[in-house]
């Protein structure tokens, strides 16, 4: 059979006492503690404390996993916006991008202030295939046929800043209220 450490076994201890570890690992800490006079007197005797936490590092993690989230939201909300150009449902774009736009800044910061103008390049491209491929628009001159898209780009970038900046209001305000508190 497999053999653990001892700080393997002590990990798994709470768990083996609890009931709620598997039979294999119970298995091992039953063998582990057979063979372990340290870890049998710690099995028998130990307290039952749970290891200490690392504060930081569970934060950190946290973090990770909200920046994650919200940069997925934004990028989902993007490809959700720019599909719904193409329909009825194209005026929820008025409600959308501000958002992404908004999450965008709490998400990248400074560097959200960049996202308009990658926006603006991901929705121009989308629109002129879209266009080319439709063959909705006549194509009078290869001058109308790239300048187009820049009418719809230029919309949803301009949300999307709108949002930034409204985000950046918000964050800007909310310091100085906490500010204004702590002199008080």
């Amino acid at each position: 059979m497999t053999k653990i450490s001892c700080q393997v076994c002590l990990d798994l201890m709470p768990l083996v006492k609890d009931n709620v570890a598997s039979q294999e690992s119970r298995k091992l800490v039953l063998e582990h503690i057979r063979e372990c006079q340290c870890c049998r007197n710690e099995y028998e005797n130990g307290n039952d404390t749970l290891p200490e936490m690392n504060d930081k590092r569970v934060i950190q993690k946290v973090k990770k996993r909200l920046y994650f989230a919200a940069l997925a939201t934004v990028i989902i909300g993007t490809l959700i916006g720019i599909g719904l150009s193409e329909g009825p449902g194209m005026f929820y774009n008025i409600i959308i991008f501000p958002l992404v736009g908004g999450i965008a800044y709490f998400v990248l910061d400074k560097k959200s202030f960049y996202f308009p103008i990658v926006l603006f390049s991901l929705t121009y491209i989308w629109t002129l295939i879209n266009f080319i491929i439709d063959s909705s628009y006549t194509i009078d001159s290869v001058f109308n046929l790239l300048s187009a898209p820049v009418f719809l780009s230029c919309i949803y970038s301009g949300l999307v800043l709108f949002g930034i900046v409204i985000a950046f209001l918000l964050k800007f305000a909310f310091r100085k209220e906490v500010d204004y508190e702590k002199d008080n």
